[in-house]
């Protein structure tokens, strides 16, 4: 944690896009030039940037979501440079009394999504993992997984005029192309868990290494995203939710595609093929099969697709 002196630093540097002279700075923070030189140490050591020429220093464009970034919120932020897994790393956090928190990651080893596919991302994206307590039972993971993508999506289109559609049961899509991908575990009993995780893999500067289409949103056309106020906003509603959830099934519906004939493959062998009929309030995928419509739990599916 970066100590109170370099983040009153920080702050005079926010406060300009020009270079500021160490003699000012100085003045200002009515400290030494070597107390001054600390300061800046610090904040390197912290992960900022932080350019020095003879016209003074200047902080460098940076959106690392720090946990001072995140006011009010600073001790249930936990970051971190390369981490294994930000979903192993929360439910560690969460069994030893964590109530609420996000664990963020620039890089992970071992990041995973749903059937244990492996999630590998360079920097620059948005790696998180929600500790979330909602009053929900274990079989309303799905509705948190669709309630996580919405609320993404309201955050996107709220702060970059961006529109992209939901596709059951854990990504967001531009198009055909894959933006994020969500994952909800749940941990205790089944009519009541102790807690979720909610891990959320977004595309925002760079892209991963997928075996399919993928689009961040600097590559949508807004090369100035910042992943803290992303963060900020999608926390921010996706907590309000949890605190009263109320699944909406219509909400998520407004936000997929077109239907299409939609193929799952489920963990115990079935592959079930039907025409979408949207959600039930559990999060399950509703499918219309010959004369019959089947739910798809959201714990059911190994995979989905459409099929042409």
């Amino acid at each position: 944690m970066v100590n109170q002196n370099a983040l009153h630093l920080l702050d005079h540097l926010k406060q300009t896009d020009s270079p500021i002279s160490g003699t000012a700075l100085a003045r200002q923070l009515g400290v030494s030039r070597v107390a001054l030189w600390k300061r800046f140490e610090a904040l390197r050591a912290a992960g900022y940037a932080v350019a020095a020429d003879r016209s003074g220093y200047r902080l460098l464009a940076s959106d690392k979501p720090l946990p001072w970034e995140f006011p009010g919120d600073e001790s249930r932020v936990f970051h971190f440079e390369t981490l294994g897994s930000t979903m192993d790393e929360a439910l560690g956090l969460a069994l030893n009394g964590l109530a609420e928190g996000a664990v963020i990651a620039e890089r992970q080893s071992a990041g995973r999504g749903r059937s244990d596919h492996r999630w590998v991302s360079p920097g620059g994206n948005l790696l998180v993992t929600l500790v979330l307590r909602p009053k929900l039972p274990m079989a309303y993971a799905g509705a948190l997984g669709l309630e996580a993508l919405a609320t993404l999506a309201d955050t996107l289109a709220e702060l970059y005029g961006l529109t992209l559609t939901l596709k059951w049961p854990n990504d967001l899509m531009a198009g055909d192309r894959k933006v994020a991908g969500v994952l909800v575990e749940a941990w205790g009993p089944a009519d009541g868990p102790r807690f979720f995780t909610v891990g959320l893999g977004l595309n925002v500067h760079g892209l991963p290494e997928l075996d399919r289409p993928t689009a961040s949103v600097e590559a949508l056309g807004l090369p100035n995203a910042d992943r803290r106020e992303i963060l900020a906003g999608w926390w921010r509603r996706l907590r309000r939710w949890s605190a009263d959830p109320v699944p909406n099934p219509a909400r998520w519906v407004e936000r997929s595609p077109n239907p299409e004939r939609q193929t799952v493959e489920t963990f115990d062998g079935r592959t079930v093929t039907g025409l979408p009929q949207g959600f039930d309030r559990s999060g399950s995928l509703l499918l219309a099969v010959h004369d019959e419509v089947i739910p798809i739990r959201y714990g059911e599916s190994r995979a989905s697709g459409v099929c042409p």
